[in-house]
């Protein structure tokens, strides 16, 4: 990543409101229910174009294509690797990690609520989302297609960027990290945990070199390593979490071999859900392992 002894350059992590009109196509671009070149050239990429010429007159050094291509939903995840089905919920199990917390059970009007609204962030104007009825698994080897998912992302990326006639100095890709992926992958395959991360950190890993041979600089996002914490019941102790937490940096170490320290950086983070947060584990405790 470039760096400035005169004065602080400025980024963001990655995602960026849809063009209005537009609210439906990031889940399609990111379930590839979109792959078609002539669509994707004669409407995403202007609409990306304009994003990077407003991020540039805002005074962005390091911009994003807005991260329009990334969804939690097993349509993204078969997109980009085998070994991936959904079954319905069981009875009295999660969806996902994130619907079993033990915020949850402290504030347990508050998410009532929240879920009755199917919204994060109680806001005017926000999409309710349907309840999640099904529990994304592997079922078998998960292993990467090939990098053709990403790499639509990443030409129409560049052909905005040129389109755009914005003079762009750096710019990002924002990718999964293998234990961000395992809040919405269940294991149901493999037999330990740690062949499961690194078969998700090695199925990641071609898609890792593919933004770096684009030109790009990898953004990994893994908001997994903190906001575990307060999925894991009953409350472990700080050890324990933190040799959970040292598997993990261990699986996107495992995805990152071979790629250049310069061209990778790292986003965490302890959720932009709009709650009481009086769960989370504070930075002191995993700042070393970062």
């Amino acid at each position: 990543m470039q760096r400035s002894m005169t004065r602080i350059r400025t980024s963001h992590v990655g995602r960026l409101p849809p063009f209005k009109g537009w609210e439906d196509v990031p889940g399609r671009l990111a379930s590839a229910e979109i792959t078609d070149s002539a669509f994707i050239a004669s409407q995403v990429t202007p609409a990306i174009a304009e994003t990077v010429r407003r991020q540039v007159e805002a005074g962005i050094d390091c911009i994003g294509d807005g991260e329009f291509w990334t969804a939690r939903s097993l349509a993204h995840y078969t997109a980009h690797f085998t070994g991936i089905e959904a079954r319905p919920v069981a009875p009295g199990e999660p969806p996902t990690s994130r619907h079993s917390t033990r915020e949850r059970d402290e504030f347990s009007d508050f998410y009532a609520d929240m879920d009755r609204a199917g919204t994060l962030f109680l806001v005017p104007g926000e999409k309710p989302m349907p309840p999640v009825t099904a529990r994304v698994v592997a079922r078998g080897p998960v292993r990467s297609k090939g990098p053709g998912a990403i790499n639509r992302q990443l030409d129409t990326f560049k052909a905005a960027i040129e389109r755009s006639d914005a003079k762009v100095e750096e710019a990002f890709v924002a990718v999964l990290a293998p234990g961000w992926l395992d809040h919405f992958i269940f294991n149901e395959y493999y037999k330990t945990e740690e062949e499961f991360l690194f078969a998700l950190a090695d199925a990641l890993h071609e898609e890792y070199r593919a933004v770096v041979a684009a030109g790009f600089i990898l953004q990994i996002d893994d908001p997994g390593l903190p906001d575990w914490w307060d999925m894991l019941k009953p409350e472990p102790t700080i050890e324990a979490y933190r040799k959970f937490a040292r598997l993990r940096i261990d699986a996107v170490n495992r995805a990152l071999v071979g790629i250049s320290e310069e061209r990778v950086r790292y986003h965490l983070c302890w959720g932009s859900w709009h709650g009481p947060h009086t769960h989370d584990l504070p930075l002191e405790h995993i700042i070393d392992l970062i």
